[in-house]
């Protein structure tokens, strides 16, 4: 059973995409990334620094690479438990 935050983040991110070494764009609804991005804070995985949210657009800040790595099967395993 998902917790809150984590039901929040598979049932809000659309596509996961890196950018550079310790970044990570989520993209989702219209509407739902400040949302997502307070549930990742919540949550407050050791290998992220910090989120910024727009609309539908979210920046994950990770502390490195395979930080990066950890943090991108987090979420996609998140994702596809749906």
């Amino acid at each position: 059973v998902l917790a809150a935050d984590e039901r929040r983040i598979a049932d809000g991110v659309l596509t996961v995409d890196l950018a550079g070494d310790a970044l990570i764009v989520l993209h989702t609804s219209a509407g739902e990334a400040n949302r997502v991005a307070v549930a990742i804070d919540r949550l407050a995985w050791p290998d992220v620094a910090g989120t910024i949210a727009g609309d539908d657009t979210i920046f994950v800040a990770v502390k490195h690479g395979r930080a990066q790595q950890r943090v991108v099967r987090q979420v996609r395993a998140l994702v596809a438990r749906r």
